[in-house]
């Protein structure tokens, strides 16, 4: 009978004689990571609906008409600044959206494989964080999709490279370049903050206790930290609003906190059953280590790092897309394998296997192409089956419209999208629509989309919503489309209509009025920061 004994030493004795070979190429390790990343990136490359709605404000400000979704309000639509700044130049010079955005979310993958490189303890640990996010569906699904998780990722791979690295001058302080990233993170996407906070803080700390921090110290850091309060300021006279649109939609709502709450539960439960390897690898890992002797302190210092972001996650409801706003803690995740845990040959053979285990035990892995079955696909899209407490495979959605390996597929939008080609017969210069994103891009800017779910109404936002987290749709009042069509304020209920009168002035009329600014601060921290009467 052949032991278990004998079958690790017949692995071990080919893993060393492949490591062998393989240490004569340099950058082995990263080179056959990026390859890997190429072919995981042609079959699981797509995006999301919610991405176009960033890609039109984009095109409107190509055209001349400023960083705008309806041409005709100031509005601030989308929650990623950074990344909608990144696109103007390349989308400027080559209109094609769809390329634009697969080639930035590529290069931001590869730049973040290098700086998890370049931080990497040894290349047992960098193969076995990159097998590992490799491995997570959401983390493959959500560095493409058209959002900004991927150029998140790298900020993240950067601030926490700095961080981790020995400096050059042990007397000068990391503070200011650390600030720095967290403004730029901060600019990327708000709640970025919450992965990236106590990790600058203890650093603070740190370096307080060694009298690095100083008054100079201090002025240069609030100088790198601009970026947070240039956009800001950007933001309050532009729009009229520090925060974005869907801030508001997203938080005016009807549920309580119990039950936004037990929402958020329902998002931990749904992924992990959907990418159980996002949460279970690194305890895994953890416990491997203890059964080698070895308690990684360091690694239970990371995960109650992340414990605001996952506080964070159940008090919003999660979200309604099954594992984006998991992205950054599983990449911190990855970071940690790469530089806490000093693993040994015996270590990453047992793990590496684990990791191959469970990639050909579950065919749905980013390290297999997406199913040809369009089964698959109508169940994504089922609301009754697939979509456990509402929440959705957003990439098994809309990968058959948007997925790049089915871009020959007489189901997909690519060449339209990449064209802005409009294949919609179109009756009315209003439109009230839900899924605002792809069909908002092709319409251009001759018309006027109202979102029935708010994220991009300046008056709906301010209104409560209830149904599906972070969808809340919103009851239309009486005379607002119409007065829309007309150019006007048609809405019927009197209270309603003054209030939004109000709303009217902050994102149509003259920036610097002295009544414009007295409305900014009673709807940003006033009376009128949203409406709570009922109204018709």
């Amino acid at each position: 009978m052949i032991s278990g004994k004998y079958i690790f030493g017949q692995i071990n004795e080919v893993f060393q004689k492949l490591l062998n070979r393989l240490n004569m190429v340099p950058y082995w390790d990263l080179i056959l990571s990026i390859i890997v990343f190429i072919h995981i990136s042609y079959h699981h490359a797509w995006l999301s609906d919610d991405a176009f709605i960033s890609f039109r404000v984009v095109d409107n400000f190509a055209n001349g008409f400023g960083l705008r979704w309806n041409v005709v309000e100031r509005v601030q639509v989308y929650t990623n600044p950074l990344l909608v700044l990144l696109l103007l130049l390349p989308y400027i010079l080559w209109k094609n959206i769809v390329a634009v955005s697969f080639i930035l979310s590529f290069l931001f993958g590869v730049l973040s494989l290098i700086f998890l490189k370049k931080l990497s303890s040894s290349r047992f640990s960098f193969l076995i964080a990159v097998t590992y996010l490799f491995s997570s569906r959401a983390f493959i699904d959500y560095t493409y999709s058209g959002l900004e998780n991927s150029l998140n990722h790298l900020i993240q791979a950067v601030f926490f490279f700095i961080l981790w690295k020995e400096p050059a001058e042990p007397n000068k302080s990391k503070l200011p370049v650390l600030t720095f990233w967290v403004s730029i993170g901060l600019v990327s996407r708000l709640d970025l903050i919450l992965v990236l906070f106590i990790p600058y803080l203890v650093l603070f700390f740190l370096e307080f206790s060694k009298g690095l921090i100083d008054r100079k110290t201090i002025l240069r850091s609030a100088l790198f930290g601009s970026p947070i309060v240039i956009w800001f300021l950007f933001a309050g006279i532009y729009y009229g609003s520090f925060l974005p649109n869907t801030y508001y939609a997203k938080t005016n709502i009807t549920e309580t906190f119990l039950e936004t709450a037990l929402q958020g539960w329902h998002y931990y439960e749904r992924q992990l059953f959907w990418d159980p390897i996002s949460f279970l690898f690194f305890p895994i890992a953890m416990i491997v280590g203890v059964c080698f002797k070895r308690l990684n302190r360091l690694a239970l210092l990371t995960l109650a790092s992340l414990l605001p972001f996952f506080l964070y996650l159940v008090s919003v409801g999660g979200d309604f897309m099954v594992g984006r706003f998991f992205t950054p803690a599983i990449f911190i995740l990855g970071l940690s394998l790469a530089k806490e845990f000093p693993f040994k040959k015996k270590e990453a053979i047992l793990l590496l296997s684990l990791l191959f285990i469970y990639n050909i035990a579950f065919r749905l892995t980013p390290f297999h192409p997406m199913p040809k079955k369009l089964s698959y696909y109508k169940e994504a899209r089922s609301f009754e089956n697939g979509m456990p407490y509402d929440i959705a495979d957003e990439k098994g959605f809309y990968y058959l419209d948007t997925g790049l390996a089915f871009r020959n597929y007489p189901t997909s939008w690519l060449a339209n999208l990449a064209g802005k080609n409009n294949v919609f017969d179109i009756k009315e210069s209003v439109v009230i629509q839900g899924m605002i994103g792809r069909s908002g891009y092709v319409y251009g800017p001759d018309y006027f989309i109202v979102d029935k779910f708010a994220l991009a109404d300046p008056l709906l936002a301010r209104l409560s919503g209830s149904g599906r987290i972070g969808h809340k749709k919103r009851k239309i009042p009486e005379g607002y489309v119409d007065g829309l069509k007309k150019g006007e304020n048609g809405i019927l209920d009197p209270g309603l209509k003054q209030y939004y009168e109000g709303i009217l002035k902050l994102t149509h009329g003259p920036i610097f009025t002295i009544e414009r600014w007295n409305l900014f601060w009673k709807y940003q921290f006033g009376e009128y920061r949203k409406y709570t009467k009922e109204y018709k």
